[in-house]
């Protein structure tokens, strides 16, 4: 990533310009601590000597889109008293934050079996732990307690973690130096450029720690070709990336590196993506045609492209799927593969960092992310959602679809369970996106109910020299293939009941942000206002049942057109 994170702090810190630190952090106020304005200066001018100050401009610019890519989601969050995030919500901010934004799976982010109810026990400044001085991570901590997180903030602590993930890159630049023997002072041809460049990926790629060796990089590098595929690939997105940002001359000094680097960092989620699109389209194309089949493939037609096609790819073992939460087993004769629990699963991430694992894209993030953006608050009326969901489409789902009746059926139970709205960030909202967008959104499993845990992380527990511990074996998927029950398919035309399109789903319900029954909460989006967990005024009910009824009768007649497309 960017050094040009840190400068970002000097801004914040008060020391450029008082307008630019109330731009950015708002005007210091006396907290119930007595905290006075001079003392949040001083602290914030710590976490600027801490992390150094370089690149100011640059720096600038990246904050402004980070702060960007949050509002929408600030603006759709529950917020506390003051109007800020308390650490359930800043921790899902910034998890979300960083997916999109270069697929980055943050380990001290991630919630404890991908429960949605696990932010409440998490914290957002975990992941400074250790990796800055005590009194650095106290400052985020001390805003957060006292009157949480506002966007700015928010952008400032993403920035910071995006600084000491550069920093971490420039180690493993330096390494890749010194197992090429070179120096970081030493003028570099293109030719030497490229391969300092292989030499950095594939340290990034197989794993890199920080006592890691020349001898030990230069190994990984010997043997990077029989142990990940796709590296003739990586090699090329290398050097386009260093063909866009490189100088065009014939030499480079370290810091010209450095930018190259930075950009690599920038690209590679997006890049690594392609190979995860290509995984669900291959999934896709073998989708179970069956009722409740969408988004699903059969276990014995996922093992059949490992042992038929040679797609060496689909070949976790049923237990290491059902662990992962990629496995529908409602019909126990026949169990099939969520296609994107799967793909988001930590079996196909890479790239070892100590804060990350660069995973896929989540292709639902777009379809929650317009819903933020037009509702503009925690929670909508059915009818609301009802209105723009058939809008919104997806990379196989289209826009301005006919939404099945069960699927609204299922809408309003989540409506009827919460008094009549829908919470937009709540297990029961997500299962019902997963059932809209089958094959791009997670089916979340109730807590407590699966584990998900990476390929080596399982090796290390089992002291497995291979990969065993998570794959079925060449006779277990022959075995399956051969016991496989003849394929069923869909009646054309028929309705279903959504017991059968949604045969996982319950109404087990855990919310990012809790909120007590007393704490009112006034709420932007279509006009509607309504209290934490009340029934809400008389008037707010009024103004959302009107709008709602107005947006749902638009929503109908836009529809009346469209031809029916199930899920």
């Amino acid at each position: 990533m960017n050094m040009v994170f840190a400068s970002a702090l000097f801004i914040f810190c008060g020391l450029a310009t008082q307008a630019h630190a109330n731009a950015f952090m708002g005007r210091p106020q006396v907290s119930s601590h007595g905290l006075t304005s001079e003392t949040e200066k001083a602290l914030l001018a710590e976490l600027e000597v801490a992390l150094g100050s370089s690149h100011r401009h640059a720096t600038e610019k990246r904050l402004k889109n980070i702060e960007h890519r949050l509002t929408p989601m600030f603006g759709a969050m529950a917020k506390n008293s003051h109007g800020k995030l308390g650490q359930a919500a800043a921790g899902y901010m910034l998890h979300r934050l960083f997916v999109q934004r270069h697929g980055w799976l943050i380990r001290s982010l991630e919630p404890a079996g991908n429960s949605m109810g696990a932010w409440n026990n998490s914290s957002p400044t975990s992941v400074l732990e250790e990796r800055v001085p005590a009194h650095v991570q106290e400052l985020f901590e001390k805003r957060l307690g006292e009157h949480g997180l506002g966007v700015h903030d928010l952008a400032v602590l993403a920035g910071t973690l995006e600084h000491l993930v550069h920093s971490e890159a420039l180690d493993r630049l330096k390494l890749a130096y010194l197992a090429e023997g070179l120096k970081h002072d030493d003028v570099l041809s293109e030719e030497e450029a490229m391969k300092v460049l292989d030499m950095y990926m594939s340290i990034y790629i197989l794993g890199f720690v920080q006592d890691s060796s020349a001898a030990t990089a230069k190994a990984m590098h010997d043997n990077i070709n029989e142990v990940y595929p796709t590296w003739p690939e990586t090699q090329q997105f290398l050097r386009e990336t260093y063909q866009s940002v490189a100088p065009k001359r014939d030499y480079l000094y370290f810091n010209e590196m450095e930018n190259v680097i930075a950009e690599v960092g920038e690209r590679y989620g997006r890049f690594q993506d392609i190979e995860c699109r290509q995984l669900k389209d291959m999934l896709v194309a073998s989708e179970d045609p069956s009722v409740g089949g969408a988004g699903r493939v059969r276990i014995s037609d996922f093992y059949k492209k490992a042992i038929l096609e040679g797609k060496w790819q689909f070949s976790e073992s049923v237990d290491y799927l059902r662990q992962l939460g990629a496995l529908d087993e409602s019909d126990a004769s026949n169990p099939r593969v969520i296609i994107p629990n799967y793909i988001s699963g930590p079996s196909n991430c890479v790239a070892s960092s100590a804060y990350y694992s660069v995973c896929c894209l989540d292709e639902c993030e777009s379809v929650l992310g317009r819903l933020e953006e037009t509702i503009s608050a925690p929670e909508a009326s059915p009818s609301t959602i009802l209105a723009l969901i058939p809008n919104i489409p997806s990379a196989t789902v289209p826009s301005e679809r006919t939404l099945s009746p069960w699927l609204q059926h299922r809408l309003e139970e989540i409506a009827k369970h919460h008094d009549g709205l829908v919470p937009l960030h709540g297990r029961l909202f997500a299962q019902w996106l997963h059932y809209a967008y089958p094959r791009e959104c997670q089916f979340p499993h109730v807590s407590g109910t699966i584990n998900p845990q990476r390929p080596e992380d399982i090796m290390n527990a089992f002291n497995a020299t291979d990969a065993d511990a998570t794959t079925a074996s060449d006779a277990e998927m022959a075995r399956i293939v051969a016991d496989a029950p003849a394929l069923k398919k869909r009646t054309q035309g028929a309705e279903t009941h959504a017991s059968e399109e949604s045969a996982l789903w319950s109404m087990d319900e855990e919310l990012v942000v809790w909120r007590a029954p007393q704490e009112a909460q006034v709420e932007s989006g279509y006009g509607f206002f309504r209290g934490a967990a009340m029934l809400g005024a008389a008037a707010s009910l009024t103004v959302a049942i009107v709008r709602g009824g107005e947006l749902a009768s638009r929503g109908k007649k836009d529809l009346e057109t469209t031809q029916k497309y199930y899920v």
